[in-house]
Order: structure tokens, then C-alpha cells, then sequence
């Protein structure tokens, strides 16, 4: 360093003697030719040696970095000028700014005998670790806690290089402790016997108690297998107790185990189906207990005969193959019909709203809860931003009666409609993303939900009254229970009988789906009040163009997995959508078929209908994809995609949904 310092300045002197021959033989040159040239000469050269050192200081650039030359990084002068820790029991390296080991200790020899087996971690390190941050890292078998660091260096000269520090500390054990006390961790489920009632009803007196202990042994055999405790506390409730670790081995098995409930035999008798709420609370007790009444509300939502984890946010869902309980319809009508009214009797003014791109059983429902509310003499509108194709001929025959002039708003106007005292009640649906306006139902104080669809995660959670059957065939079907069972008569309209019958009518395929006694027994209630099921079928024609469409997407089909058909239906036809939901319904008229899905561009949106027999939930797939439905009629929305890339992804969320089933 100090022999480059000398050359530097014999070749700086050197500079400085040429320079001043050169100047004086210019000089001497200007006296020859011309006597005041040569003094002018002479005296711009004495000026200029005055001059040179303050306009070198003043127009000086920034220091320059020295070259990397003159970066001291090998590793002798490193040794000299750096010392390691002695005695230090955890691995640690010195590094070049580069990332090459240049200095290490023992024990990170231990760790990494050939020290370019560290280059791994270095990498990672490198990336996420700065200014010492640690970072968890894993080097064979065993874990660790890892840091770099910056460090300068000064050599006797005063120059400056720059190193690293790798250190790491070995936290195997503690990863071994944190997963065994989360494996202890207490978990809390709630059981249920979803269809007691039915299997009692079906089942000779003589042989309950036997079936009752049967379902207690297996129930005792499951949890002493599963490390669990389960207590009974009702005669079709139970609740358990086990470990997280215990979980993990029932959802490796799919919970298997409790299907073995459904094989229970006593003689003649509907099969023991149960749903299952398990709730995971993150070291509380009382947080696990609340998730697993969360879970339980929410697989009995969907239809029971299933297993529902909640894990914080996160919902996990097992089984799920069986159709919807049915639960004491009458009773739970009157009780909701009531509740209503009291509620309506209490607002200033109802608004009544249904989902985006209304179909005949959203609108139905509104008209239903119109006409409710007209029996007591309270105003109500319908909340719609715009009328799909699907319910413009019934908007047409509202119009044209007359008796619904102003009815339906817009989003903009209800919101200045809303109140402290507005009841809203939102049908055909339970989920915030999908209602047709979400100003109008975050500004309201007081809301009603009737829905039919198996409940979703994303359910509205501030509702004060809640209507929610999964069984029931359609929010129509819902409404005109409660308007059979009100103790108040209330006199339909021929329209409004019509659009109820027209929402049942549509969400059971002409009563082909889905239906059940108290769907015939409302469409006969409906009939006696002025329905008429050749108005409700006009309300469902299509023009040629339509039809034409929906046979191409039945043409075009292509069959994935041998017996699913996913095809595409052209977007060029007056309510593409509807179209679509129809060739998917046809679809499943092919010998073979257990499930269809039928895509549909519309603007920026891919509309997907999903249809099957109940051998493959629908519902689960489309849930995949953020939508959701029921067992055997579902539906997604995707956007920003092309129609081939929404088939891709029906294709991955049908592999995804075989390979849980599997």
C-alpha cells in the first residue's frame, strides 16, 4: 500500500516538470513572433498556476469510491484486521460482500463440513434477512435460527471493506416442543343426529332404546380410539373433547370413522345421518366453543350429514353427500311469519332486496314480502340497479297491471330512502357479495334474511331475523309458506300469485328437483289464489335464437373424466345466462352424465352453471371457485378470464374436489 502511494507521487512530480518545460518553450515561441504576445503569453501562465488550485476545489467532483482493487477482501488481511469470537458454541461464518465464506468457526463446520454447502442458506438469507432480522431455516434434520449482518472493516491504512456475519442458533428443540403443545392443544366439537325425529318415526318403539345404545357404544368406541372424551348431552346431542394432534389423524382419514354411525341396523329404519362442528379457538377454551357452534350452524345450513371445521377464519368441510334435512316446516314458518310481521309493524318503511341479475324466484320472493307488507299497510320497494333479461317479462306484466307503479328503485334512491327505522329484508340469498346493492345493506339498521341456498362462509352475520332452509325448494316456496301461516289473510294479486309460482317453478326445473310436500302443497295454495301455470310457462320462452344456443352448448360438450360434461354456450342470444343454466339441464339427460358445467361470457363476467344428480356435489366445486348453491344445482361467477380459462379452472376445481372425495 505504501509503494502504490510513492509511485503516485514520483508520477504526480513528473507531471508537474513536463508541464512547466512546456510552458516556457510556449513562451519563448510568442517573444520570437511578437514581443506582447509573448508578455501576454507569460502572464496567462502565471495567472493560471495562481488560479488552478481554487477552481480545482470549487468545480471538484464528489469523491469517488475507491476501486475494487483497493478494497481489502482477501483473506489474509481479513485475518489480520478481524478477529472470530473464540469459544463461541454456535455456528458463525464471516462472508465477502458476495456471499463466499471466507472465515468460519467449529461449529459451523459441524454443520457444514464443505463450506459450499452453505451457499443454500446464504441464498435465503441474502433475500429475506436484513439488518439481522432472523429467519428460521433448516438444514437437514435440524432447524435453525439464522442472521446476517453488515460489518466494516479499517486495515492500518484506513481503508474500509466490507464483510458479513452469518450466525445461526440451533432451535430444533424448541420447533419439537412448539409442535407437540400445538398438537395438545383442545379442541371442541359438537355433534349432532340431524334426522333423530325421522329415524324414530320410522323405527318400532320397541327397538329405540337398542338403536339409542347402539349409537352410544359406537360413539364411546370412536372417541376412546381418537384419545377423545364425549359426553351426551341430549338425545341427539353430543359434545367432545380432543387434541389438535387427534384432528389431524381424523381429517388424514376423512373422518371415516363416523360413517360407521350410518351402518347401525336395528331392523327397518331410515340411516342415522349426523353433522359435526369442530371448533379450533388458538388456546382458549371459550374461542373453541363459539367456533364450533359457528361450524355447526353452518353445516346444518348446508344441509347436515357433514363434518365443518373452523379454524379462526378458515372453514374446512368434509362430506356433505346427502340431500337437506327437513325440519318442521310449519312450525318454523309460523314462528318467521310472525317475527316478520312484528318487525314490519315496528319499521317506518321496507325495502326488500334480492341478488345480482335477478332471476323469476328472487324477484318472486320481493313481490311475496310486497304483498305482506301491503296487508298491513306499510309501504315497501323492491331494491334492483337492473332488470335482467330473466325477469323482464315479468316486469312487463307488473307494468302493465298497474298496481305496481314505483315500485322498484334503484340503489341511489333507496339509499335515500334508509332510515334508523328501515326494515330490509334481503331474499335469495345470505351472502354480501352477491345482494344487488352493498351501500343499501351496510347503511341499514335492520335486516331480514330468507334464503334456500346451503350457507356459504361469507353469510350476512348482522341480520336480526334469520329464515334460512336448505331444504326448502326456493325462497318462493319460503315466502308462501309464511304468507299461508300468518295469522293476518293476505289477499294476493293474480300477478303476485303468478311471480311465487314462477320462482318455485324455475328453481325445481318444473318441479323435477328439489321439490318436496310442502313445495306441492304451496303451489296448490298458490293455484287457489289466481296462479295460472300457462301464464307462469310464457314467462319461460325463448325465441329461436336462444334455443338455437342452448343446442349448440349441448352439441359442443366435451366430456372430462368420462362422465362430466363442461361445455361453452354462445354469449351472442338475448339472456345468455338463463340459456346456459337450461343446456346444463339438459345435459344431465345423457346417459352417463353425473355432473355439467356450462360457461357463459357476459361483459367482463364468465357465468358457470353446474348441475348433477347428487353422486357429485356441485355445490363443493363451485365453492372452489367462489361461488356456491346447493347438492345438486349450483353456480360461480369469474372475472377478468377468458372463457377457456374458466373451463380450465372448472377442470382444476373438479380434480381438486375427486381427489378430497378419493
Amino acid at each position: 500500500m505504501e509503494e502504490r502511494k510513492e509511485e503516485t507521487k514520483k508520477g504526480t512530480e513528473g507531471r508537474l516538470v513536463v508541464g512547466m518545460a512546456v510552458a516556457v518553450l510556449v513562451v519563448i515561441l510568442c517573444l520570437m513572433l511578437d514581443v506582447r504576445l509573448g508578455v501576454g503569453a507569460l502572464v496567462g501562465i502565471v495567472a493560471g498556476s495562481f488560479l488552478r488550485p481554487m477552481l480545482k476545489d470549487l468545480f471538484a467532483d464528489e469523491p469517488q469510491e475507491e476501486p475494487e482493487e483497493n478494497r481489502f477482501l482477501d483473506t489474509a488481511v481479513l485475518r489480520e484486521n478481524f478477529s472470530i469470537p473464540q469459544n463461541l458454541p454456535i455456528p458463525y461464518a464471516v462472508l465477502d460482500i458476495r456471499g463466499r465464506v471466507m472465515m468460519y468457526n467449529e461449529p459451523f463446520a459441524a454443520v457444514f463440513p464443505n463450506s459450499e454447502d452453505a451457499k443454500p442458506v446464504i441464498e435465503v438469507l441474502r433475500k429475506t434477512s436484513g439488518a439481522g432480522e432472523p429467519q428460521r431455516v433448516t438444514v437437514g434434520d435440524r432447524s435453525y435460527k439464522a442472521a446476517l449482518n453488515h460489518c466494516d472493516v479499517v486495515d492500518k491504512s484506513g481503508a474500509v471493506g466490507a464483510v458479513l456475519t452469518l450466525i445461526m442458533v440451533d432451535i430444533t428443540k424448541t420447533c419439537q416442543l412448539e409442535k407437540e403443545l400445538e398438537e395438545q392443544e383442545t379442541v371442541v366439537g359438537m355433534i349432532l343426529l340431524d334426522n333423530y325425529d325421522d329415524v324414530l318415526d320410522s323405527i318400532d318403539e320397541n327397538r329405540l332404546p337398542i338403536l339409542s345404545a347402539l349409537i352410544d357404544r359406537k360413539f364411546n368406541q370412536l372417541a376412546q380410539s381418537a384419545d377423545a372424551v364425549i359426553k351426551k348431552l341430549e338425545k341427539d346431542r353430543y359434545i367432545f373433547l380432543l387434541s389438535k394432534g387427534s384432528l389431524e389423524r381424523l381429517k388424514e382419514k376423512k373422518f371415516e370413522p363416523f360413517n360407521e354411525i350410518k351402518e347401525i341396523s336395528v331392523g327397518e329404519h331410515i340411516p342415522v345421518t349426523l353433522s359435526m362442528g369442530i371448533g379450533i379457538g388458538g388456546g382458549s377454551l371459550e374461542d373453541a366453543m363459539a367456533n364450533a357452534k359457528a361450524a355447526m350452524d353452518l353445516a346444518l345450513g348446508r344441509g347436515g350429514d357433514q363434518v365443518l371445521i373452523k379454524d379462526g377464519e378458515k372453514y374446512l368441510f368434509f362430506g356433505g353427500k346427502s340431500g337437506e334435512i327437513h325440519r318442521n316446516a310449519r312450525i318454523r314458518a309460523r314462528v318467521k311469519a310472525d317475527a316478520l310481521m312484528e318487525l314490519m309493524g315496528d319499521a317506518s318503511d321496507i325495502l326488500v332486496m334480492g341478488h345480482k341479475n335477478a332471476d323469476l324466484d328472487s324477484l318472486g320472493a320481493c313481490i311475496g314480502i310486497c304483498a305482506m307488507a301491503k296487508s298491513i299497510g306499510k309501504k315497501c320497494n323492491i331494491v334492483m340497479d337492473k332488470v335482467s333479461v330473466g325477469v323482464k317479462r315479468l316486469c312487463d306484466k307488473m307494468d302493465e297491471s298497474g298496481k305496481f307503479g314505483g315500485v322498484i328503485v334503484d340503489g341511489v334512491d333507496a339509499m335515500r330512502m334508509v332510515n334508523d327505522k328501515t326494515l330490509l329484508v334481503i331474499v335469495d340469498t345470505h351472502r354480501e357479495s352477491m345482494v344487488d346493492s352493498r351501500q343499501v345493506l351496510m347503511a341499514a339498521k335492520k335486516i331480514v334474511v330468507f334464503d334456500h341456498h346451503r350457507k356459504s362462509t361469507d353469510f350476512i352475520e348482522q341480520a336480526v331475523l334469520i329464515y334460512h332452509e336448505p331444504y326448502a325448494s326456493s325462497t318462493s316456496e319460503l315466502i308462501t309458506e309464511m304468507i299461508q301461516h300468518m295469522d293476518k289473510k293476505v289477499k294476493l294479486h293474480q300477478i303476485e300469485a303468478d311471480a311465487l309460482l314462477a320462482g318455485i317453478t324455475v328453481d325445481t326445473k318444473n318441479f323435477c328437483v328439489k321439490t318436496g310436500a310442502m313445495t306441492f302443497e304451496s303451489a296448490a295454495f298458490l293455484r287457489r289464489n289466481g296462479a295460472d301455470s300457462i301464464r307462469v310457462r310464457l314467462l319461460f320462452q325463448n325465441d329461436m335464437d336462444a334455443y338455437k344456443a342452448k343446442a349448440t352448448a349441448v352439441r359442443d360438450a366435451e366430456l372430462f373424466r368420462d362422465h362430466i360434461a363442461i361445455s361453452v354456450c354462445p354469449s351472442d342470444v338475448e339472456n345468455s345466462t338463463l340459456t346456459a343454466a337450461q343446456a346444463a339441464d339438459d345435459l344431465m339427460n345423457v346417459t352417463g352424465i353425473q355432473a355439467s358445467f356450462v360457461c357463459c361470457k357476459v361483459d367482463d363476467t364468465v357465468y358457470i352453471s353446474a348441475r348433477s344428480f347428487g353422486e357429485i356435489n356441485v355445490q363443493r366445486v363451485m365453492e372452489k371457485l367462489g361461488g356456491g348453491g346447493h347438492l345438486t344445482v349450483s353456480g360461480a361467477q369469474l372475472t377478468d378470464c377468458t372463457v377457456e380459462e374458466a373451463k380450465e379452472k372448472v377442470r382444476a376445481a373438479i380434480e381438486e374436489y375427486l381427489e378430497e372425495e378419493a
